[in-house]
């Protein structure tokens, strides 16, 4: 790993990413507290969320297409500055109206539209910049940028709206992206992926579907193991804070805890992964990564106070973090960077929808069922990413090659 932070292009592009994922952290936290401080709904808060991932869900059948026909070092360097004139554009405007809940939709839904481009295309820009060996270290590392920079947002951002307030951690939001933008724009890079020019929208689309129904098996793993992803993206963005809240009354300060210690063991994943699928298949590791994370989620709720909860955090972002790094490694090594983009719209549609529907069933079970459903409808995603890594093992042998190696 040491040898690919010695390059310049990855190492700008791994602090620029750990910068603009701590901004996003101040954004989901300051958003999170407004709503539910203006309205105590987190049927409110869960259709927030969904409306931060329906944008990225209509333009995911566009996001292929725009990753792999432009330079993706520059696009995301746009998306950082598109990202700063939305919230700056919302905060100002408090300085003329009154905050209603009505203001935050259209923040969110542009948001949502960066952000959707800015992840596909760090995943995509990440296999163009290093070698097809440097593949299983360089998903190491980006999921690390990823972590280090859940943790100091979710921490931080925490703390920041608790003692001070939610429109400070969006203009701290403001300057992380800024300096995302710079240190991404740094990055020497020469756009090396040559499109056909002749590939309208239609048929470069199709092509994603095309290469997954093929691989019939990658599709199965993608979209079984996804849902390990839209449990954190969508039912514990809503349940994480209704945690904090109705369980242990700790209001954004537990939330940052419980975040904070989830990303804290996600990152320390990234150090022990490698270790686990040395001794152990893919298989076998990934089965018992969601299996634990299952019962760690299930266990944070009953424990006496916060502090214990947010060990089992730290256990559920061990798990979790360490099969998707692999989960990310099998699709780099089975799909061709030149279709990358394509498959990742099609996986991207399909997540985003899950977020969406994730995050609107959380928030329902919790406003008018109980917060225990919603925590047992959650650790249901991993049951089926379980199930999923288990059928791939089972059906197809040429799974043989990406899950029952070391």
């Amino acid at each position: 790993m040491i040898a690919i932070l010695k390059k310049p292009t990855f190492l700008l592009f791994f602090l620029g990413n750990i910068i603009s994922l701590i901004g996003f952290g101040f954004n989901m936290i300051a958003i999170s507290w407004l709503v539910l401080a203006e309205t105590s709904s987190e049927y409110t808060l869960g259709k927030i969320i969904a409306s931060a991932t329906i944008p990225g869900l209509f333009i995911s059948l566009f996001t292929g297409y725009i990753i792999d026909k432009t330079n993706r070092k520059w696009l995301m360097v746009f998306l950082d500055i598109f990202r700063v004139i939305v919230i700056l554009l919302f905060l100002l405007s408090l300085n003329y109206f009154d905050f209603t809940i009505l203001l935050l939709y259209p923040v969110v839904f542009l948001i949502g539209i960066g952000n959707s481009l800015f992840w596909s295309t760090s995943q995509a820009f990440t296999q163009e910049i290093v070698s097809e060996s440097e593949y299983y270290n360089a998903n190491k590392l980006l999921s690390a940028s990823f972590q280090i920079g859940s943790i100091l947002g979710a921490s931080i951002g925490g703390f920041v709206v608790h003692f001070y307030s939610p429109y400070v951690a969006l203009w701290i939001n403001i300057l992380a992206y800024l300096v995302s933008g710079i240190l991404i724009s740094l990055a020497p890079f020469k756009n090396s992926i040559k499109s056909s020019s002749n590939s309208n929208i239609i048929k470069s689309w199709m092509k994603g579907f095309i290469f997954l129904r093929q691989r019939f098996d990658i599709a199965m793993l993608s979209f079984t193991t996804i849902l390990s992803d839209v449990a954190i993206w969508g039912s514990l963005s809503v349940l994480t804070i209704s945690i904090s809240i109705q369980i242990f009354d700790m209001g954004t300060l537990g939330y940052g805890i419980l975040d904070g210690f989830y990303g804290l063991g996600a990152f320390i994943s990234v150090l022990i992964v490698g270790y686990l699928t040395s001794n152990w298949s893919r298989s076998l590791v990934l089965r018992g990564c969601y299996l634990f994370g299952f019962l760690s989620l299930l266990l944070s709720s009953i424990m006496p106070n916060i502090l214990f909860a947010a060990l089992f955090f730290f256990l559920l972002g061990i798990n979790i973090n360490s099969s998707r790094i692999i989960t990310r490694t099998i699709i780099m090594e089975n799909v061709d960077n030149k279709i990358m983009g394509r498959v990742q719209t099609v996986l991207g549609i399909y997540s985003r929808l899950m977020v969406v529907l994730s995050s609107l069933v959380t928030g329902f079970i919790i406003e008018n069922y109980t917060i225990q459903l919603a925590l047992f409808f959650t650790c249901m995603h991993y049951l089926v990413a379980f199930v999923g890594i288990t059928a791939v093992g089972i059906i197809w042998n040429k799974s043989n090659k990406y899950l029952f190696s070391n």
